[in-house]
């Protein structure tokens, strides 16, 4: 039989805003009080991710990525929709001694994520020392190991945070995850903050990590450069939705979705430098109120009066790829 994926996620969707008292909710039926404003941050997301994997989401500022992330982390409770890690409920294994500790992230800023007051050999042995995953005597060469693995000097181990560029920063959290032996990292926008040269140490460095640990990514980025040079597959965010997903070396050969062409058709490539870069039209519409059908259809040039009124559902147009635009329709 064949086993379960390592996460797979249905109908996931998270929704933010400030709940009403019964005196509000009463005055609002009759029109003496607005509703309360939500953010629909994530709506209806489904995914998969496979046992050493490394599975990408891409999308604009606000598109929902970072909160689909710290649910998969356990760190959002959804809304609606199920997690399951290796076919069960997320939140039952979260009951269970060490299952907790199967999914870790690490963030986008480096430096807000360490405590100031801890050193670094704190800072990375704390949590196994809690959890019990080394002995205490054993600690200190659990730490050191960690550190020489993430590429970080041993004679730093007293400093604290501050007294570190972005890029060693970033090995402490890669190495403070790695501490209690995670099967899954969730990368938001793990490079983003870095210089380019930092950038490539530390997307290497994961990589490394992968075929030593057999470790499994979801990795969060805007920088399609990055994703395409270390992702299997790629999920394509608009708005709270997945737009597109598939094989990443597909996905950046032949993109279906007028989204996902326009993203890339701004990464620079030596075959277009000549080529003048041109933006997406437009402004992303406010998650507050998103456009009826589909989402993308103000900025599309494509759009048709169908597209205003229909949401698309995503669906198969390929072996392992989806897509949700209506112009598949018409070339079906």
């Amino acid at each position: 039989m064949k086993p379960p994926p390592l996460i797979e996620a249905h109908g996931l969707s998270k929704v933010f805003g400030e709940g009403q008292d019964l005196v509000g909710r009463m005055l609002s039926r009759f029109g003496l009080e607005r509703p309360p404003r939500r953010v629909h941050a994530v709506e209806e997301v489904s995914l998969t991710i496979r046992e050493g994997e490394v599975v990408g989401v891409v999308g604009e500022s606000g598109c929902g990525k970072s909160t689909l992330g710290r649910m998969i982390a356990d760190i959002l409770q959804p809304t609606t929709g199920e997690i399951l890690h290796r076919g069960r409920p997320l939140g039952a294994r979260r009951r269970e001694k060490g299952a907790g500790l199967a999914v870790q992230m690490i963030f986008q800023d480096p430096f807000s994520s360490l405590n100031p007051r801890k050193r670094v050999g704190a800072l990375i042995g704390e949590a196994p020392k809690v959890h019990g995953i080394v002995a205490r005597e054993d600690l200190d060469d659990y730490v050191e190991s960690l550190m020489e693995r993430c590429g970080i000097d041993l004679a730093y181990k007293g400093r604290f945070a501050h007294q570190f560029s972005g890029g060693q920063r970033q090995r402490i959290g890669i190495a403070r995850a790695l501490a209690v032996k995670p099967e899954l990292l969730v990368c938001d926008e793990a490079v983003s903050a870095l210089d380019v040269s930092i950038q490539a140490q530390i997307v290497n460095l994961f990589m490394d990590l992968r075929e030593e640990l057999g470790l499994t990514y979801l990795f969060i980025s805007h920088d399609l450069g990055v994703v395409e040079h270390v992702c299997d597959r790629v999920l394509v965010m608009y708005l709270g939705r997945i737009v597109e997903s598939g094989p990443a070396a597909e996905i950046f050969r032949a993109p279906n979705h007028p989204y996902t062409k326009a993203l890339l058709a701004g990464v620079p490539r030596i075959e277009r430098r000549r080529t003048a870069y041109e933006p997406i039209e437009g402004d992303m519409p406010s998650p507050l109120a998103p456009p009826p059908g589909c989402r993308f259809h103000p900025r599309c040039p494509f759009a048709t009066a169908r597209c205003r009124e229909e949401t698309p559902a995503l669906r198969e147009i390929a072996p392992g790829r989806l897509s949700a635009c209506h112009l598949n329709d018409a070339t079906a």
